[in-house]
């Protein structure tokens, strides 16, 4: 059982202004609701038509500038087993070869933007909440078996491009098996 993520950020740093805590909350709440669906309808169609998926991940920057996904196969993993660097391109998403999100994180991303146009809110209080949000969805979506049952075959994660935000170690936790987020937590 996973455990739950809050995604309510702390109103009293959003601001002082009641109106614009309640308006960032209102956007985060669009931005959950339309980011599980994206990943759901995204999941489903990608699995659908590529036959040996393992890994999957909601990507971003370290500016959280656009949310999107990433998968790898089985079959495009550059090295074997054997190899040194196996653990390095089976995790890290950005040597991943599945990027097309099918046009289906454009709303996703609109949300985004509007969350990032809000300059009463600083920077790093928006960028937590919607990191707090993508956690929230991946888990739920864990929790309700869109990625199939936690083995070691199967890897999903959040991944932020040139981060070391603690998001990615966190959600490699708690989305996968324990021997799965020790290869992960051993390699990055």
């Amino acid at each position: 059982m996973l455990p739950e993520v809050s995604i309510k950020t702390s109103v009293d740093r959003l601001g002082d202004n009641e109106f614009t805590g309640s308006r960032m909350e209102e956007k985060l709440d669009r931005l959950k609701t339309e980011l599980s669906a994206a990943l759901t309808s995204h999941y489903q169609k990608l699995t659908s038509g590529v036959p040996d998926v393992y890994g999957y991940a909601l990507y971003s920057n370290d500016g959280i500038s656009s949310l999107g996904p990433v998968a790898n196969r089985e079959s495009a993993i550059e090295v074997g087993p054997d190899n040194k660097m196996y653990n390095y391109y089976r995790y890290l998403a950005v040597e991943w070869s599945e990027w097309d999100d099918f046009g289906l994180f454009d709303d996703v991303n609109k949300i985004v933007a509007e969350i990032h146009a809000d300059d009463v809110i600083e920077f790093s209080d928006k960028r937590e909440a919607v990191l707090r949000v993508c956690l929230k969805v991946m888990c739920d979506l864990e929790a309700g078996g869109l990625f199939g049952p936690q083995t070691d075959e199967r890897f999903v994660v959040i991944c932020l491009a040139d981060s070391d935000d603690d998001i990615m170690m966190k959600s490699a936790e708690l989305l996968n098996s324990p021997s799965t987020f020790a290869a992960y937590s051993g390699e990055f």
